[in-house]
């Protein structure tokens, strides 16, 4: 049996709660067809991962250990939403 260990449920939820927030609202902007909000999104991942030298894309890449793809990866996060921003339609 792997060893887990077992935290109460009120301690996980208002930990969780910004997450779950943040879903609800990606799916209700997507349903009301507010597509503005994903380059905007993309635009804080990329500067997020500049900031912090990590991204987590499929797996977690590291400035310092995988340079050309941790910037081959942020370029593509910031370009695609200049891009986006550019050219909405």
């Amino acid at each position: 049996m792997i060893p887990t260990q077992h935290h109460p449920r009120q301690a996980r939820i208002p930990r969780a709660w910004p997450t779950w927030a943040a879903v609800a609202a990606l799916w209700i902007l997507t349903y009301t067809e507010q597509w503005w909000v994903y380059p905007g999104l993309f635009l804080v991942w990329g500067i997020y991962d500049v900031a912090t030298g990590e991204s987590n894309f499929i797996q977690r890449i590291s400035r310092e250990a995988q340079p050309f793809t941790f910037w081959l990866v942020v370029s593509t996060w910031i370009l695609l939403s200049l891009i986006w921003i550019a050219y909405p339609g």
